[in-house]
């Protein structure tokens, strides 16, 4: 396992040196500039030149891409993790050790410039399940993340305390049942990741609707701006609806194990 680099003030600048050229699709990398979230893996502690941004299931390589140590650290990418844009060469040495295991998956980029609180609102007021969203405080977030097979991810935070602090989330239950939830997976001064559920036999029936407009409102009241980056034409169709602008779709890559 390659060593893990100390998110130090004089290391964190120099990764925003390193990192300042990838395309920014979400959130990952000025949460980890800001020391919010997010690990970086290097080929060495003590003079780096190549890094692996790594934050939950994604990852992005920058730095040197040729060489024995860039091949070695681009091994450490593990199975349906998501390669994500990075710095030029790194698809090649990836794909390089993995082969044709490598497969591509498209995602979608959107900008919230237009976003209109507003709008958020009227959407909200059309809403039957508007009273009943909950915001996730930590006693909620706790007992969220409890759940068997729970999709709500605090793997990016210290604790439920800790979210509580720091990210805005509104779920949706039906007594002890989860519906749904909408919440910032990611958070850092510059905005959100936002991240969506709803389980499937309550969908098409406006709780996506409804939670993403709350948790689109609340962002942008604390002046956060709440990146939607999308994995399927679902989500697609429900960012256009809640007023976000499409940008453009983009390549990521996983593998599956031999």
């Amino acid at each position: 396992m390659y060593p893990e680099l100390e998110l130090s003030k004089a290391n964190r600048l120099k990764l925003a040196e390193v990192f300042r050229a990838l395309k920014q699709v979400d959130m990952s990398i000025p949460c980890m500039i800001e020391g919010q979230h997010g690990k970086v893996l290097v080929d060495s502690q003590n003079s780096p030149s190549a890094y692996a941004l790594v934050i939950g299931p994604f990852w992005y390589f920058a730095g040197e891409a040729s060489g024995a140590s860039a091949r070695e650290l681009a091994a450490e990418f593990p199975p349906y993790a998501l390669l994500m844009p990075s710095a030029p060469g790194w698809l090649e040495t990836v794909q390089a050790v993995f082969s044709e295991r490598l497969t591509a998956f498209t995602r979608y980029s959107f900008s919230s410039a237009d976003l209109s609180e507003e709008h958020l609102r009227g959407l909200l007021a059309q809403s039957k399940h508007r009273d009943a969203i909950l915001p996730i405080d930590e006693k909620l977030a706790s007992h969220l993340a409890s759940l068997s097979d729970s999709p709500f991810d605090l793997s990016d935070f210290d604790s439920a305390a800790d979210f509580a602090a720091r990210a805005p989330g509104f779920a949706l239950l039906d007594g002890e049942k989860l519906i749904g939830l909408a919440y910032a997976s990611l958070v850092c001064s510059q905005g959100i990741e936002v991240s969506l559920f709803v389980d499937e036999p309550y969908r098409r029936q406006g709780a996506a609707t409804a939670l993403a407009a709350r948790l689109l409102l609340a962002s942008l009241q604390r002046g956060l701006r709440p990146n939607w980056d999308a994995a399927n034409r679902e989500s697609c169709n429900l960012a256009e609806k809640l007023g976000y602008r499409p940008v453009e779709s983009y390549t990521s890559w996983y593998y599956r194990p031999a």
